[in-house]
């Protein structure tokens, strides 16, 4: 007689001490109290610098210290410029202490933050830009290195035809400020010398422009439009307010619109489609 045996079941074991410790799944892997340590410290470090400026900027901005800076106070020397570095970072911190993939919008958002910060310190280097990215760099850096788990960079390209003629738009508008901007802040001299706020413009629109051409082509990036709408609404409102060209400010406000319809057509039929 042939005897039939039972096939032998290849499933993964269900008994949860076969199950390395401290792994989920591929997206969520349990820290240990050490990494999670490390998450917490990196990420504190990170994280203050901007806080203190939020605080210290709308504190300037709400009691009129330096009122003749409040566009700058607004936008790129400040509140504007700190949403985009404290956006990139607090997304990465609270998926590295729960042990998730942080989402990829902000890993971009936190490279190109770093990145187009270093490059425009480059070629306009006074007031200490450069000593400020490296401040900026080097907690980041140890940042995605604590991380568990760091954003998947590399992810299917598929440009989108409703948001890219936004960022093209973007690119178009904010480009030319930006170089005019660096120009500037290479032959200031006295405060602007010390306190680069046109660097800190170029900075901050070359990020927001870079974060509308990222939501343009990469599907798992999209929401990143949001930051153009945010940004362009903030900074053409404040020119409008605070005395800035009223053909560039309404320009501006323009683009800050035109990025809100767009993100609100790419709600309506998927983010990620």
């Amino acid at each position: 007689m042939t005897a039939l045996s039972s096939p032998q079941s290849t499933s993964a074991p269900t008994d949860p001490a076969a199950v390395p410790e401290n792994t989920v799944d591929d997206e969520h892997r349990v820290p240990g109290g050490w990494r999670r340590a490390a998450v917490a410290v990196t990420g504190a470090i990170a994280c203050l610098l901007p806080a203190v400026f939020t605080v210290n900027i709308a504190r300037m901005l709400i009691t009129g210290v330096e009122s003749e800076h409040r566009f700058h106070q607004a936008t790129g020397q400040g509140l504007l410029l700190t949403a985009l570095w404290l956006g990139a970072l607090v997304p990465l911190v609270r998926a590295g202490w729960a042990g998730r993939r942080p989402p990829l919008a902000a890993g971009l958002l936190h490279l190109a933050f770093v990145l187009i910060g270093a490059g425009c310190a480059a070629v306009a280097p006074g007031g200490g830009a450069p000593i400020l990215m490296a401040v900026i760099a080097v907690p980041g850096a140890l940042l995605w290195a604590a991380l568990p788990q760091r954003p998947r960079l590399r992810t299917p390209v598929q440009i989108d035809p409703v948001l890219a003629p936004v960022a093209l738009l973007a690119a178009a508008v904010f480009t030319p400020y930006a170089i005019d901007q660096i120009g500037l802040q290479d032959a200031a001299t006295g405060y602007h010398a010390q306190n680069p706020h046109f660097f800190d413009m170029a900075w901050m629109t070359l990020t927001l422009t870079a974060a509308a051409l990222l939501a343009s082509a990469l599907p798992a990036a999209r929401r990143m439009v949001l930051w153009l709408a945010l940004g362009a609404l903030v900074t053409g409102a404040a020119g409008v307010a605070f005395g800035e060209s009223t053909t560039w400010s309404l320009l501006v406000l323009c683009l800050g619109l035109a990025a809100g319809a767009s993100a609100a057509v790419r709600h309506r039929v998927g983010w990620t489609r």
